[in-house]
């Protein structure tokens, strides 16, 4: 898997030559560390579609009973691989099993996001993942797109209304750069209910997933949850915010009847009608 692997890397095009660079770093790792077991690329380079700002987006599986050892060495080498600004590691939100993530900088702009678990280990199929190390032939199986559930419809939607209903609350207080923050907040969790509506793979990712799989339907609606810190046009957003999550969630709702905070949709909704028939001056 290795001579694949190289390659792989080898017949990327010109404009890539920064990404390269950082890959064949890798590689030499992986096969110089026995520690490593396998390492795969997956998102924009795995896709086909970077460019030369695009970071390699990777996971790497360590021998399990190496983990703990090997993992300094690996930071190390990440650091290694070219004119470093700085590096960072740490352990990702709401990840249960072991692992570390371990992103660098590096002068020319390149950029490596490396999540670093034991070998044993599997987070299933990837879409777009590309093996560039395998010697154990550890990595199997084609991706499929799991089904959106009711819990992430319902989490998405509700943490969507309860943005706004602390939009509206800070608006009242005058406070415009907490009501931009959590109108902000918002969009992200209906730019996830739009990617579900879409049937685009890891709507999780929300924005991403869609400029990714469905760049072509970005609803235009969306440009208009923007503002600025104008009390006024902050709310205008967010009602239309408030518009497309209700929206979003009634083009899910035959398949999530019981899921969507309807109740939650209502109140917020009203209460942002409210602030507006208020005109209280800020």
């Amino acid at each position: 898997m290795s001579v694949s692997g190289r390659e792989w890397i080898e017949r990327l095009p010109a404009e890539l030559d920064v990404q390269r660079v950082l890959l064949r770093g890798l590689l030499r790792e992986c096969e110089s560390q026995e520690s490593i077991r396998w390492l795969v690329i997956a998102c924009s380079l795995g896709r086909g579609a970077a460019d030369r700002l695009s970071d390699l987006d990777l996971g790497m599986g360590v021998a399990d009973e190496q983990f703990d050892a090997a993992i300094l060495d690996i930071r190390r080498a990440v650091d290694r691989l070219g004119d470093l600004v700085d590096s960072y590691h740490h352990e990702l939100p709401g990840l249960t099993m072991t692992h570390e993530r371990i992103f660098a900088q590096y002068a020319d702009r390149g950029q490596v996001d490396l999540v670093v678990i034991p070998a044993s280990q599997s987070v299933g199929p990837i879409r777009d993942e590309v093996v560039l190390y395998d010697p154990d032939l550890r990595i199997a199986g084609a991706f499929e797109q799991g089904a959106v559930t009711a819990g992430q419809v319902r989490e998405w939607a509700f943490g969507g209304w309860c943005a706004l209903a602390d939009m509206g609350k800070y608006l009242r207080r005058g406070s415009r750069w907490e009501a931009l923050q959590r109108l902000t907040e918002a969009q992200g969790q209906l730019w996830r209910l739009w990617a579900a509506v879409y049937e685009v793979p890891n709507p999780q990712f929300g924005l991403t997933s869609l400029l990714d799989f469905a760049p072509g339907q970005i609803p235009p609606a969306m440009e208009t949850t923007v503002s600025d810190l104008d009390h006024a046009r902050l709310l205008a957003a967010g009602q239309s915010l408030a518009r497309q999550l209700t929206e979003a969630s009634e083009l899910l709702q035959p398949d999530f009847p019981a899921a969507l905070p309807l109740a939650m949709g209502r109140y917020v909704t009203d209460d942002l009608e409210a602030l507006v028939a208020s005109r209280e001056p800020y």
